[in-house]
């Protein structure tokens, strides 16, 4: 069968391709490879690591830590290139979850492999390992063999790998046995005071549409695009070229970068690149034969027509990938103002739809697709939904209606908080936000606190006061413009409770809390482990805490006090 040439290239993009896949223990990278790498903060510190360390007379255990498919074999595969003498000095074990025979578990493959750095072999081991692990793979090996490898244990535990709490700074040290690179700890983003942005998500949209003697998708679109009959529409074509532009490929990273943030999605290197085909071939397109594919698209009605251009097509398919049904949730659809209402409410009563189009959108957006738009029989929804999407990318950046301002403020606290953990503004919210879980109480130093039977007629009250534990938080204060490695979360230390991580579905949770929102049953079931450790401060000295009992009459002061004296005698006031 004979392929699409510009979709025989962008395949390459794709998980399943052999061009995906990179095998850590050698150089293997094709000129397509090498030219797609980008250079990462992490590769630079890995690189440092193994440059320091290979010149250690002891023995040596390099752990490259992450998730799957975030880029450890890749840049591994290609330090073996730029680093080929130093390198060669270390074993390689690339993948721990794969064993040496099919009669052996991996954990058992990874014990025999490390058998240098167990306690009793560590003085006279000699061995240099580079061990690519995944972190689940890695807590698994800890706890099925953690005693006889104390040493690496308490290494893990120092450094806190395995947890979710800012990154430790770590130089490399010659003089103990073992280093790490977390790949968990660098991002697809970096933070800045004014909000999150991605160089490597930029630079590898840039690279896959740039004309580069390198880019054989580029020669290929060049190729396709002299062959094209300039009366035919191609949805590809067009989607390709929608890259061209700086602005879309920002708007595009952004909506990934939120989908992280947002959703905890794992977006990998290798998911990106997969996420890029997809967006740039549609599903219905992608395995037509090349000989029918001119009649197809002429089939396609306006309607249809549009469905597969990147402006609709990224929100509307979240069957292909996690990735894309976390996007499928931002789509700027979903969130209506008045502004957008009421040009919507004048779109669906004008004769000439592009005349509403052209009034707020960039011409760069419509001149390819006016005649889509002027069709007579273009369904309300589509025009709609086309329109708002069009609008959002045209006009992100300028206009303040278009903005999330939870998310916004989100990124800025968080650039603040790694810059400095006791970050005051963070504290605060979850201290009020608590105070306001089980209903505002309308009086200061004080919460509601549910007993017995939920009734409407009483209200109960107790002095409340959260002390965070600044003692634990870091007290290196940093005064970084970008981080890069950074913490995705907030990690918060109250006196006598378990830490608190405020997540960015935590976060806008207590800001609408403070904004009178009562959280329901489904609320309390998603942060169970929050609601817990509120409890745990609600109930802190609760032996000697005096009880206000009100009678719901809200704007009056207190009815009745419940208090224990000195000497274990309880007392009733009535105020």
């Amino acid at each position: 069968m004979e392929n699409h040439p510009l979709i025989t290239e962008l395949q390459k993009l794709k998980e399943s391709s052999r061009h995906a896949i990179a095998q850590g223990d050698k150089y293997d990278l094709d000129e397509f490879k090498k030219y797609l790498h980008i250079e990462r903060e992490v590769e630079k510190e890995l690189k440092n690591i193994i440059l320091k360390s290979s010149t250690s007379e002891h023995a040596q255990l390099i752990l490259v830590c992450g998730n799957v498919g975030d880029g450890k074999s890749h840049i591994l595969s290609y330090l073996h290139n730029e680093l080929k003498d130093t390198i060669s000095q270390f074993k390689i074990h690339n993948d721990a979850t794969e064993s040496h025979n099919p009669n052996e578990s991996s954990n058992a493959t990874l014990y025999k492999v490390l058998n240098g750095f167990r306690d009793e072999n560590l003085d006279q081991s000699k061995d240099k390992i580079i061990l690519a692990i995944n972190l689940g793979t890695l807590s698994k090996f800890i706890d099925s063999y953690g005693e006889e490898f104390n040493s690496l244990r308490e290494y893990i535990t120092q450094y806190k790998i395995l947890d979710a709490e800012l990154p430790q700074d770590e130089i490399p040290d010659v003089s103990k046995n073992f280093n790490h690179i977390n790949f968990t700890d660098y991002h697809l983003y970096s933070l800045t005071g004014e909000g999150a942005e991605s160089e490597v998500i930029m630079t590898i949209l840039e690279k896959i549409v740039t004309d580069h003697e390198a880019n054989s998708i580029h020669r290929a679109y060049l190729d396709y695009k002299i062959s094209l009959d300039e009366k035919i529409f191609c949805p590809i074509l067009y989607n390709y070229e929608f890259l061209f532009d700086e602005n879309n490929r920002l708007i595009i990273s952004q909506f990934i970068i939120k989908a992280i943030v947002k959703s905890k999605e794992i977006v990998s290197i290798r998911t990106l690149l997969n996420f890029i085909y997809d967006i740039l071939v549609p599903i219905n397109l992608g395995s037509i034969k090349y000989t029918d594919y001119y009649d197809e698209i002429g089939m396609m009605n306006a309607d249809e027509m549009l469905t597969n251009l990147i402006p609709n097509y990224l929100f509307e398919h979240p069957e292909l990938s996690s990735l894309f049904s976390k996007i499928e949730s931002l789509d700027p659809c979903i969130n209506r103002t008045a502004v957008t209402d009421d040009i919507l409410l004048t779109l669906m009563n004008v004769e000439e739809a592009m005349a509403v189009f052209s009034d707020y959108i960039n011409p760069n957006y419509l001149y390819k697709i006016d005649f889509l738009i002027n069709q007579e029989y273009i369904l309300a929804t589509n025009l709609s939904k086309l329109f708002l999407r069009l609008n959002y990318f045209s006009n992100y950046s300028s206009q303040e209606y278009l903005r999330d301002e939870d998310y916004d403020e989100y990124m800025t606290w968080l650039f603040h908080y790694n810059n400095n953990p006791k970050f005051k503004s963070i504290y605060l919210l979850v201290e009020n936000a608590a105070k306001n879980w089980n209903g505002n109480p309308k009086s200061n130093g004080k919460v509601i606190i549910n007993v017995g039977k939920k009734q409407s007629q009483y209200r109960i009250f107790k002095d409340f006061k959260a002390t965070p534990d600044l003692k634990t938080q870091k007290t290196n204060i940093k005064t970084e413009i970008k981080h890069n490695k950074f913490s995705q979360e907030f990690c918060l230390s109250y006196i006598g409770v378990p830490k608190i991580h405020v997540d960015y579905s935590l976060f806008k949770l207590l800001k609408m809390i403070l904004k009178g929102y009562k959280p329901n049953k489904k609320d309390n079931n998603n942060y169970v482990y929050f609601v817990d450790i509120i409890n745990k401060l609600i109930n802190q000295n609760k032996e000697n805490s005096t009880l206000y009992i009100d009678e719901v009459n809200i704007g009056q002061e207190i009815d009745y006090t419940f208090s224990m004296d000195e000497f274990g005698d309880y007392n009733f006031q009535i105020k």
